[in-house]
C-alpha cells in the first residue's frame, strides 16, 4: 500500500477542492495551486496551504519539498481566437525534477479524448482519438506526464456533475432545449464524489503509465438524461427538437456536444479500483425535490 503524506493540487478547482477535502479527512496534508486570490481565501479557511500560480515550473523547491503525490488538474488554456491549448508540455518535467520524494502522479483528462464511436463502446486500448483541438490538446498534456520522470497515471473524465454543479436550475426554469437523434446519441457522465474515491483509491493502488476511464454504469442519451431528470426533481418537461430544428435553434458549438454519440467503458475502473460507484447513473443521486401528486 502507498502511504501518501502530501498531496499537491494543481489548479485546485471544483475536483480538486472535493479531493482536498477527502484527503484532509484522512490525514493527507495538502497544498494546492490556484489562479486568483479569492481561490486561495476560500481555500485557506478550510486550513490548505494555498498559492496563486499560472506556471508549476516556478513554484517554491522548498515549498514543494515534502510533497510525495500530485494531482494536475490544470484546465487547457484558450489564446484570443478561442482555440484550446495545453501548457503541461512546457512544465510538467521541471516540476517533477522539484519532488525528489514523488510516489504519485495523477491528470484529470477528459473522453473527449476519443473521436467520435457512433455508439460503440470505448474503453481504454481505444487508439481511436478525436481529431478536435480539444482532444488533440489533451493528449498533448497526456504525453508531457506519461514522458515525464514522474509515476503519472491518466483519469479520463466524462462529464462531471455533482450537488453543486448540474443542470437542476436550468431545467427547474423551464424551456430547456435538447435533441431527438435518430439512433439515439449517447453521452457519459460522472458524479464529482466517485472521481474523489477513484482518485483515492488510486493513491494506495499506484500503477505507473496506467489509464483509467471515469465514467459511470450508464451512458445514455442526451434527451433522455435531462427528460428523466426532470421527471425526478419534478421539472418541466425540456422542449426536444429534431436534428433539423436544432441546427437553427442552436449554436454550432452548443450542438457539437449534442451531437457526440459515445459510451464509454469503465470496465478496467471498477476492476482495479473501484468495484461498486456511489452513484452508478445519475438516476441514484438525485432524489425528488417534492411529493408527487398521487393520481
Amino acid at each position: 500500500m502507498n502511504t501518501v503524506n502530501t498531496l499537491l493540487i494543481l489548479g485546485c478547482g471544483y475536483v480538486g477542492s472535493k479531493l482536498a477535502a477527502a484527503c484532509a479527512a484522512q490525514g493527507i496534508q495538502v497544498k494546492a495551486t490556484v489562479r486568483n486570490q479569492e481561490a486561495v481565501d476560500k481555500l485557506m479557511q478550510q486550513g490548505f496551504d494555498v498559492v496563486v500560480n499560472n506556471d508549476p515550473s516556478l513554484l517554491d523547491a522548498k515549498w514543494l519539498a515534502d510533497c510525495d503525490a500530485v494531482l494536475d488538474s490544470i484546465p487547457l488554456s484558450y489564446d484570443e481566437k478561442r482555440q484550446p491549448f495545453e501548457t503541461q508540455s512546457f512544465w510538467v518535467q521541471p516540476l517533477v525534477e522539484k519532488l525528489p520524494y514523488l510516489k504519485w502522479a495523477g491528470y484529470l483528462s477528459a473522453t473527449s479524448v476519443y473521436a467520435d464511436s457512433g455508439g460503440d463502446w470505448i474503453d481504454e486500448a481505444s487508439t481511436h482519438f478525436s481529431s478536435s483541438p480539444r482532444g488533440e490538446q489533451r493528449i498533448k498534456a497526456e504525453q508531457a506526464w506519461l514522458t515525464s520522470d514522474a509515476p503519472a497515471e491518466i483519469f479520463r473524465l466524462a462529464g462531471i456533475y455533482g450537488d453543486e454543479r448540474n443542470i437542476v436550475s436550468k431545467l427547474m426554469a423551464g424551456g430547456y432545449k435538447t435533441v431527438a437523434w435518430q439512433p439515439a446519441h449517447y453521452s457519459n457522465r460522472i458524479h464529482v464524489d466517485d472521481i474523489v474515491a477513484a482518485l483515492l483509491a488510486a493513491m494506495q493502488k499506484p500503477e505507473a503509465n496506467r489509464i483509467l476511464n471515469l465514467s459511470d454504469d450508464e451512458p445514455c442519451s442526451h434527451k433522455d438524461y435531462v427528460c428523466q431528470l426532470a421527471e425526478i426533481i419534478d421539472a418541466p418537461q425540456p422542449v426536444i427538437l429534431t436534428p433539423e430544428q436544432a441546427e437553427k435553434e442552436m449554436s454550432a458549438a452548443y450542438l457539437d456536444f449534442f451531437r457526440d454519440n459515445k459510451r464509454i467503458s469503465n470496465h478496467k475502473l471498477h476492476q482495479l479500483l473501484l468495484p461498486k460507484l456511489k452513484y452508478p447513473s445519475f438516476r441514484d443521486a438525485f432524489q425528488p425535490t417534492m411529493p408527487k401528486d398521487k393520481p
